[in-house]
């Protein structure tokens, strides 16, 4: 299976993860027209049954959740009991000791769940340490295995003293999924066989991720850092730039604190920023502010549960990722109605279209940052241009395109040759 590229149109205005629409696209209207392939690829997959090995913790539901709603039946083997899926069957490891027992633990649950029961094929995200052992269950069981590719698989371990041996275990993989083009070149350029490469939507929830008026959030979330700020936009807006990541060298938040300050030395000393996040460079970060005299301009909100009330706050979004693959923060803050402000890192070009739907900057550098923040700050028409524009990843990134990229990918695996009866062993 190859990767396809989409023109968007696919079908998300529900969102939901559960109680997806099969095998339809989306009118600009939001009516919902079935796909033959789509169709036949989801009639299959409800033969099969899945089994995932994984440790992502809170996000299992938005990477998982959409093939647990198309396959016939999808089993988690996950670290932790928080992990599971609704809609899934959930085995967890036994809670015992340090992380990384439980790690070792995964593995061993997950031959014990394979060797007990039936199953089509086997689901990873994250070479290292899941995608190993799916691939320890194709060889022991002949299980099909599909690896879905994160950002520092590539990034990172492809390109270290020991590359060879991941550029190897890639081509093991029955399917390998990527979030776009980008990571696709790169994994046929480590010898994976294109029509093993597929793509696997990043899905935002497009309920919950949807335009609001400016300043409609509730008052307990305001903080005093904008009361000056509340009376004086007449947009109703907090701020005019959201950051939001982890704090760690890949996001390079300290490039976001010298490209506000290169701001302000323009002139824009009325302009405030918002760093929603944490991680190992915090208190670098608010040291560098310190540093600058940017206490009055940058707040440090801290981690947060669900950034979305920033999103609603603000007035664009701005990315300084060093590298990525395809970040969820930007997805999320583009379907809110953000015109964002990016580098073209990883398969970011894939949501971002230069001057349609936001601005890629030519380079990383804290200036060049500092005039797309300034073009979108100072030109009202083309802001709310291209932000309404991004609003259209609702459609393209939605949970059910996901669930029908799933589809496709267990279909690829396994042919769909195996019915599924209901029987165990």
């Amino acid at each position: 299976m190859s990767l396809r590229t989409r023109d968007g149109g696919d079908d998300g205005a529900d969102g939901d993860r559960t109680e997806t629409t099969t095998g339809a696209k989306s009118s600009a209207d939001g009516d919902e027209r079935p796909t033959e392939d789509s169709s036949h690829a989801r009639s299959v997959a409800e033969t099969q049954r899945v089994l995932v090995i994984t440790g992502l913790a809170h996000k299992n539901e938005r990477h998982y959740g959409p093939l647990a709603d198309v396959a016939g039946e999808t089993t988690l083997v996950s670290l932790a009991p928080v992990e599971g899926v609704d809609a899934a069957r959930n085995v967890t490891v036994p809670q015992v000791g340090p992380r990384l027992l439980r790690v070792v633990l995964l593995f061993a649950v997950a031959l014990l769940e394979a060797r007990r029961n039936e199953y089509d094929a086997v689901a990873s995200i994250s070479l290292f340490l899941y995608g190993c052992y799916a691939l320890g269950l194709k060889a022991i069981f002949g299980l099909p295995a599909h690896l879905g590719i994160i950002g520092i698989d590539l990034d990172h371990h492809a390109t270290q003293r020991y590359g060879p041996v991941v550029r190897w275990l890639f081509r093991r993989f029955d399917v390998v999924s990527v979030p776009g083009p980008d990571h696709a070149a790169r994994l046929e350029r480590c010898g994976v066989p294109a029509e093993r490469i597929a793509r696997l939507t990043n899905p935002i929830d497009v309920e919950t991720y949807r335009p609001e008026a400016a300043g409609t959030v509730d008052d307990d979330s305001d903080s005093d850092f904008d009361s000056d700020r509340d009376d004086e936009d007449a947009a109703g807006y907090d701020y005019d730039v959201v950051w939001v990541g982890r704090f760690g060298p890949e996001k390079d938040p300290h490039r976001f604190v010298a490209a506000m300050d290169e701001l302000e030395s323009r002139g824009h000393e009325n302009n405030t920023a918002v760093m929603v996040g944490d991680g190992a460079l915090h208190d670098e970060v608010a040291a560098h502010i310190r540093a600058r005299g940017l206490e009055d301009t940058i707040e440090l909100a801290g981690w947060v549960d669900d950034p979305i009330d920033y999103y609603h706050r603000s007035r664009a979004f701005v990315l300084t990722s060093e590298r990525d693959a395809l970040p969820l923060v930007l997805l999320e803050a583009m379907a809110t109605g953000l015109a964002p402000v990016v580098p073209r890192v990883g398969s970011i070009p894939d949501a971002v279209t230069d001057g349609k739907n936001g601005i890629i900057v030519s380079d990383r550098r804290p200036e060049t940052i500092a005039t797309a923040m300034e073009r979108l700050l100072d030109e009202d028409e083309l802001r709310r241009s291209h932000a309404s524009a991004a609003t259209e990843v609702r459609n393209t990134f939605s949970m059910a395109q996901a669930g029908s990229d799933w589809a496709e990918i267990v279909v690829s695996m396994t042919g769909g040759s195996q019915q599924y009866s209901g029987s165990r062993r």
